[in-house]
């Protein structure tokens, strides 16, 4: 049974359980979102010892290089000292507040310090009073002069009701270094790709189609439909911006209200066996029929993006 160190703290843990869920249930406090390898949020470093290089599947080269891994794809093959990697942060402010729709509001966030990032991926948000959050990026930073991250309106969260009710432009916030997949530089290329967003949670898909059609990405068989569900058509939004990006002969979207079986619409728009990408944003009963659609084809690929981010 391998021993994993964390903090000068010993657990010998199982094989066939992956080492989020271990050091959980010990009662460490190990940052997690998907579990699925997407988001990076349990990312963790290999201090002494060797990662099961699973665990580095969704990670960069040098990250690899560097030992780390994801706690959430580690099933441990041996004793391994570890540590939760720091974050680098630099202070913002927030430039422009938008009400997209009247349960999504995006704010547009000037850092001090040029903070690289990908398409997709997240940061974390500090307020400074005592809130903060990981939110997905809906900008592109080769499109885009500030970074843009959307929040939606959510029950007794106080985050959210801080982004809609408390926000002001000139109000300082704390960014964190981005993690989370690079969409449009990690994944193999997939002429068709379907991307589909439950209600509040269209900031990656957007970004992710907006930078992989763009002049800078050239993918010149790229087929991308996007779906938005929302409770109402009031809730759409951004319909601007897909309305520009369906003038490509690439592109095209659809906007649904009320809850939709995903997992049958791809079954009755796809039945080919021919290679397809599906990019899912939202929680597990939205996305798990997806999911499920995509298990059963082999030649489907499915990733899944957490709702939990704003």
């Amino acid at each position: 049974m391998p021993v994993i160190t964390l903090s000068n703290r010993a657990y010998p843990v199982n094989t066939d359980k992956c080492l989020l869920d271990s050091l959980l249930e010990k009662g460490e406090r190990i940052p997690y979102s998907c579990r699925s390898g997407i988001c990076h949020a349990c990312m963790l470093k290999a201090d002494m010892g060797q990662p099961p290089a699973d665990s580095q599947t969704y990670l960069s080269s040098e990250k690899v290089n560097e030992g780390y891994f994801l706690a959430c794809q580690c099933l441990p093959e041996s004793d391994m000292t570890v540590s939760l990697p720091g974050r680098k942060h630099t202070q913002a402010i927030i430039t422009a507040k938008q009400s997209l729709s009247p349960t999504v509001v995006a704010l547009e966030l000037a850092a001090r310090h040029p903070v690289n990032y990908f398409p997709g991926q997240h940061i974390r948000v500090d307020t400074g009073l005592n809130l903060e959050k990981e939110c997905y990026l809906a900008s592109v930073p080769s499109q885009d002069r500030s970074m843009v991250i959307h929040v939606q309106r959510k029950v007794a969260e106080p985050f959210s009701a801080w982004a809609h009710d408390s926000t002001e432009v000139g109000q300082k916030v704390s960014l964190s270094s981005p993690r989370g997949l690079h969409l449009c530089g990690n994944l193999p290329d997939t002429a068709d790709q379907i991307l589909i967003a439950q209600e509040g949670s269209l900031a990656p898909l957007l970004a992710y189609a907006r930078d992989t059609l763009s002049l800078t990405t050239p993918s010149p068989h790229t087929r991308i439909h996007l779906i938005q569900e929302a409770s109402s058509s009031d809730n759409h939004y951004c319909i601007e911006q897909l309305e520009a990006l369906a003038q490509l002969d690439s592109f095209s979207y659809t906007l649904t209200t009320g809850r939709q079986d995903y997992g049958q619409w791809l079954q009755s728009a796809r039945p080919q066996p021919s290679p397809i990408r599906v990019i899912c944003a939202g929680d597990a009963p939205f996305s798990t029929p997806i999911k499920d659609y995509c298990t059963d084809r082999k030649n489907a690929k499915c990733i899944l993006l957490s709702s939990e981010l704003c």
